[in-house]
């Protein structure tokens, strides 16, 4: 693995696998829908959709023809904290693809016509969110968590903000990740470090040596978004009950990220799961439930979702507190913790084998400002995890009195969780 930092501040890294034939590349902006103010909300989401719409020197049909034309793809997405454009090809064509890619995302026309046009298809993803109860309950549960900080919003905004969005805005947006917003670009395969570096300094008419090297880049000021714990319902048109609740988890960087890490996998992560054989395979209350840690940067949140008849919810919810209250009182015996080590050490060895995996936990390392934590640093930190460290992270993050929900259910079918879950 290679990185350097460029003259004007944005890391660049590769990996090189001389196994494969194939290449993932990747231009993360280290901004998204939580660094926006609450009349732009959405803005990280449409410069995404804006970037494929042409260049000067590409249409949009030439750029999708690019990448696909050798049997490639590219594709994008904006988080919370990140908007990512990727793309995997065939070795022989990394370099070609890079060049597209970074004109893509630092060259778009933002022709006036298909800023207006596009918002029409946002939109369209707006209310289709609407209609899917999973989507919908989570932007609901986003807001119980959250209220209004900027964490609580849609990623793609809202039908208002989204039409007061103009092209002047995506041309700050673009200039800010040009100049000053954290970037990461990151190539993993087959790929020629010198060759890959020195065209995104081409692309950005950089010198290797100038005086500017010492440029770094400062990370956005993100103010701490303060757990809220609401609950919020919604009645719709569906058959089923979808819920999803929560509270506090612990930001990327917790020393409590691997014990939590690890009570998850028991917890909630796949059919061996406590809650998937209690509530799906003992009493048959649910076809799928699951938890969720999610580590951002300066907080985080430990979700469960589920689906169920209205008329279940009740023993549902006795059954999920059960095994939140064991789990806080006991933690996980010791072959639960070995058995949870082996899954998220199997889990991570196997991720080595895709490249856009590698590709993604390079961006996050730099971007994160942990560019030491090498796969054997987290191995070690895994391994390392006591019985006494998962308690502390369950006894931390379980107290599901204090928890937020959200709901979806048939018309005519009210619930009162908060208090199921509260009793």
């Amino acid at each position: 693995m290679r990185c350097e930092r460029l003259e004007n501040g944005i890391w660049f890294a590769t990996e090189y696998l001389p196994h494969v034939r194939s290449a993932s590349l990747g231009v993360y902006l280290d901004t998204g829908s939580r660094d926006e103010i609450p009349d732009q909300g959405g803005l990280s989401h449409f410069f995404e959709h804006m970037t494929f719409k042409g260049t000067e020197t590409m249409a949009p049909l030439d750029i999708v023809r690019r990448f696909e034309e050798t049997g490639g793809q590219v594709n994008a997405y904006t988080s919370k904290e990140q908007t990512c454009f990727y793309a995997k090809v065939v070795d022989t064509e990394a370099a070609g693809c890079l060049d597209v890619l970074l004109d893509m995302v630092f060259g778009a026309k933002f022709d006036l016509s298909d800023v207006e046009k596009e918002k029409e298809v946002i939109l369209e993803e707006i209310r289709g969110a609407q209609d899917d109860p999973e989507d919908l309950a989570y932007d609901l549960y986003a807001e119980a968590c959250f209220g209004n900080h900027s964490l609580g919003r849609p990623i793609a905004g809202t039908e208002k903000t989204l039409r007061g969005l103009t092209r002047g805005h995506l041309l700050q947006h673009r200039e800010a990740a040009s100049g000053r917003i954290p970037v990461a670009i990151v190539a993993v395969g087959r790929v020629d470090h010198s060759d890959l570096a020195a065209r995104v300094r081409r692309h950005f008419r950089l010198r290797s040596g100038k005086k500017q090297s010492s440029f770094i880049r400062k990370p956005l000021v993100r103010p701490a978004g303060k757990f809220v714990g609401g609950h919020t319902q919604r009645n719709r048109e569906v058959k089923q009950a979808t819920v999803v609740l929560g509270g506090s988890g612990v930001p990327w960087k917790s020393s409590l990220r691997y014990p939590l890490l690890l009570m998850h996998c028991a917890l909630g992560d796949g059919m061996s799961s406590r809650l998937f054989q209690n509530l799906r395979e003992k009493h048959g209350l649910v076809y799928s439930i699951f938890s969720n840690p999610e580590f951002l940067s300066s907080e985080g949140l430990f979700t469960i979702g589920f689906g169920t008849e209205p008329k279940n919810l009740p023993k549902a919810m006795k059954e999920i507190k059960r095994e939140l209250s064991l789990m806080r009182l006991r933690g996980l015996s010791g072959e639960e913790l070995d058995s949870a080590k082996k899954n998220v050490t199997g889990s991570i060895l196997l991720s080595l084998e895709s490249t856009h995996s590698r590709m993604s936990s390079l961006a996050r390392r730099y971007l994160g400002g942990d560019p030491e934590e090498t796969l054997n640093e987290v191995l070690r930190k895994v391994n390392a995890v006591t019985k006494q460290d998962v308690l502390k992270a369950a006894k931390t993050v379980l107290g599901f009195e204090k928890w937020a929900t959200a709901s979806v259910l048939p018309k005519g079918i009210k619930a009162d969780i908060s208090r199921m879950l509260s009793d």
